[in-house]
């Protein structure tokens, strides 16, 4: 095995690293069981071949291929082959038996494989992944997209623990319960010990509890560990502060210990009337859409892009969204985590045609399930939507929707949801509280402000929150929504109007921030999430010639779009304003908390000023930070005066959150000119390197098709060419340490300006 394979569990194998693979929608399975697999490409796992030159725009099979031996010590447990993602839909061969097949690209599976191994030869995986199913758009990015794994354990094992601590303010206590799915793979009942113990966020065990549960031969059980805690005695979770707990559960089994360990959260979210609580403080928060999506990466997730993206998210004043159609990867969830954004999850059930959208789908529901016991402990997730934008139109003289021939006058205000997809929703949110009843649940509409939507064809009843999306006439649209669905509190899971478009000088339209000004007024509104974040790959009807939707407030590489990006960060920042003024060297500085009528609106706590100083050649010459006191909502202005220190004549005050992050700042350094929109001779825009290629990332325009890289280790040793279609970025091999230096032109265009990567 290589160094992709190993793990610090002896029960673990990672199967991550190099797989044979083919891409192919000719060649059948019984050909690809019987293939030389040493005639196929390598690609990398976890991954997305469409990130690969070759494989760019595959749509359809491309097959997976690797050799895994069984070690020793594992001759008496139990082995499973587990896949965190595949997309979409799989198959799995073991030694040529096939072990099933899976539908559904975002959530984990596993096959016991303890009776079909070798034990004493190379064993032969092979995986079918296709990416044929689209919805939405984003890019179906396709193939092993997550860990894939080896387990073993004992033959009674835990298959997922989950734990809810909710705090009571009335009665001042919280109440933990633990849920334990146990599963036993031998023929007679047995009686196994659960240890439970809770650790603080220094390490210390704080509790221990025990249980004694019997299991049936070869059944799945579940047990319950309950009990409460004062509320004074533990630190709640909160987006400012997010205080982690984490569980460490032994299941002790004969001579086998198998331990499961998850970090937690206690906090309280739910909704009270027209409003969203947070540990029982009113809350107004919002934040953005992002799009699981990276030229380099596809939707693999790396846990530095996921700690890059949500950091500078949440400099921009972002605490909470829906943030994509789609289960989100558990490095995501991990940071989120940690670093306090809240989310509410979705499954891809998206669009007016969307096939799954029926009364009781066993596949939907299937999604939501994995989902949920994949991501119950993860702090950061608050609540759960089972789907985005369902309608269809109806009938010009009535809201019958349509159900065969019959023709509508098809106009946007035209539509409702129909019969089938209002009953998908409800059923689903039904389904939400058989697997987790301490969370929210909402849905994504796009009708709830038009003509025929009504109690009855909107879902409205069992949602703890309305959902909707707006890409104009916000205002109007939620008045309308709010007067039709009254008394539920409304979050605007995307608001936007006009791509930006992907100049660096891009700005958000007038109608767009005249909205998220307006919408603030409304009590009932308590947060809205721009879309997006990022700009994103797609081929989507209006995509631009580069193949990228451009919403986003970054590019695809991450590159700031400097206009909005600021714009964002003034109308999402925690406070109003904080300004600061030169009166006799003496700097005066003004904070100005946001009223309670604002959005965003909550108590800032912990947060405090940073003052820098710097000389005429902008060194920095003395710093030094205060803490700030508890600010409430509505509270008054904070001013401050601070002396000037000599030979100084430059300073940057910045606001700092709890958790570290610059929220805004005020300067008197010359900002110098705006950046320039890039031209066609300083076309690249981004290079990095990806263990043994180089990722090129380039501004593309309509009229070009073909283009033209010359390469080398220096400026002037450009001696190696390569030709591509792909539009907007490509992957060159450069398996050394030196440097890359490398120009492009067109057919169209010249060559552009050289740049360079160092090791």
């Amino acid at each position: 095995m290589n160094s992709d394979e190993t793990s610090l569990n002896p029960n673990e194998v990672s199967l991550n690293g190099e797989w044979n693979f083919l891409a192919s929608n000719t060649v059948s399975e019984a050909k690809v069981l019987k293939s030389e697999f040493k005639n196929w490409d390598k690609i990398y796992v976890p991954g997305n071949w469409d990130t690969e030159n070759a494989y760019a725009n595959h749509v359809g099979n491309g097959y997976y291929q690797k050799e895994v031996n069984i070690p020793k010590s594992w001759e008496s447990k139990q082995i499973r082959l587990r896949f965190d993602a595949v997309y979409e839909t799989s198959k799995v061969w073991l030694n040529g038996e096939l072990l099933g097949e899976h539908k559904g690209g975002y959530t984990p599976f596993e096959f016991n494989i303890t009776d079909k191994v070798f034990r004493d030869k190379p064993n032969t995986i092979i995986v079918q992944a296709n990416n044929s199913y689209k919805r939405g758009a984003w890019w179906a990015w396709g193939g092993i997209s997550r860990n894939v794994t080896l387990l073993a354990n004992a033959d009674v094992r835990v298959v997922w623990q989950h734990i809810s601590a909710q705090p009571n303010f009335k009665t001042k206590k919280i109440a933990f319960d633990i849920k334990y799915k146990l599963e036993s793979n031998v023929s007679e009942s047995k009686s196994v010990q659960i240890e439970a113990n809770i650790y603080d966020s220094k390490n210390n065990k704080i509790l221990t509890k025990n249980k004694e549960v019997t299991i049936s031969a070869n059944s799945t059980t579940e047990a319950v560990i309950s009990f409460e805690k004062d509320v004074s005695t533990f630190d709640l979770w909160h987006f400012d502060s997010p205080i982690l707990y984490q569980l460490n559960t032994q299941l002790n089994y004969q001579n086998n210990k198998q331990l499961v360990v998850d970090k937690f959260g206690i906090r309280k979210v739910e909704t009270i009337g027209e409003q969203l609580f947070l540990n029982n403080e009113a809350v107004r928060l919002n934040g953005f859409n992002r799009v699981h999506d990276h030229p380099a990466y596809g939707n693999t997730e790396p846990y530095e892009l996921v700690k890059h993206d949500i950091t500078e998210m949440k400099s921009l004043g972002a605490n909470f969204s829906r943030m994509m159609h789609a289960p989100a990867a558990p490095s995501l969830l991990k940071f989120c985590d940690s670093i306090g954004y809240m989310l509410v999850t979705e499954i891809p059930v998206w669009g007016s045609d969307d096939p799954n959208a029926f009364t009781h789908n066993p596949l939907t529901k299937k999604w939501l399930k994995e989902m949920i016991d994949r991501d119950y402990n993860h702090a950061s997730v608050i609540g759960y939507s089972v789907g985005n934008e369902l309608g269809a139109y109806v009938l010009k003289k009535n809201t019958k929707p349509l159900t065969g021939s019959e023709t509508a006058v098809k106009k946007w205000t035209n539509k409702t949801m129909t019969p089938k997809q209002y009953g998908y929703a409800n059923s689903m949110l039904d389904y939400i509280d058989e697997l987790d009843t301490t969370r929210l649940k909402t849905f994504a509409s796009y009708t709830s402000y038009l003509p025929n939507s009504k109690i009855g064809n909107e879902v409205y009843e069992k949602v703890d929150f309305l959902s909707i999306n707006t890409y104009g006439d916000a205002v109007k649209k939620v008045q309308t929504t709010h007067k039709k669905f009254p008394g539920k509190p409304i979050f605007f899971t995307e608001i936007g109007k006009g791509q930006l478009g992907e100049s660096n000088d891009a700005v958000f339209s007038d109608a767009l921030l005249e909205d998220l000004k307006e919408i603030q007024k409304l009590p009932y509104v308590f947060g809205s999430a721009v879309w997006t974040y990022n700009d994103y790959r797609s081929n989507y009807k209006g995509t631009p010639a580069s193949g990228n939707r451009a919403w986003g407030v970054v590019d695809v590489w991450r590159n700031k779009k400097p206009k909005a990006f600021a714009q964002v960060q003034k109308i999402y920042g925690p406070v109003h304003d904080l300004t600061a003024k030169i009166i006799n060297n003496k700097i005066n500085v003004v904070l100005s908390p946001r009223k309670k009528e604002e959005l965003p609106s909550y108590t800032l706590n912990k947060y405090h000023l940073k003052y820098n100083f710097y000389t005429k050649k902008l060194e920095s010459n003395s710093q030094k930070a205060i803490e700030l006191p508890v600010i409430e909502p509505g509270a008054k202005e904070l001013k401050f005066t601070f002396q000037q220190p000599k030979e100084t004549p430059f300073y940057k005050i910045s606001l700092i959150s709890p958790l570290g992050i610059e929220m805004t700042s005020v300067s008197n350094i010359p900002s110098g000119e705006l950046n320039k929109i890039q031209d066609l001779s300083d076309r690249i825009i981004h290079l990095q390197k990806i263990r043994n290629q180089i990722v090129i990332g380039y501004n593309v325009s309509k009229e070009e098709t073909s283009f033209t890289f010359k390469y080398g280790n220096s400026k002037t040793n450009l001696t190696e060419n390569f030709a591509s279609d792909l539009k907007g970025f490509v992957k060159i091999p450069w398996n050394t340490k030196e440097a890359f230096y490398i120009k492009m032109k067109s057919e169209t265009s010249e060559w552009s300006k050289v740049k360079n990567i160092q090791e």
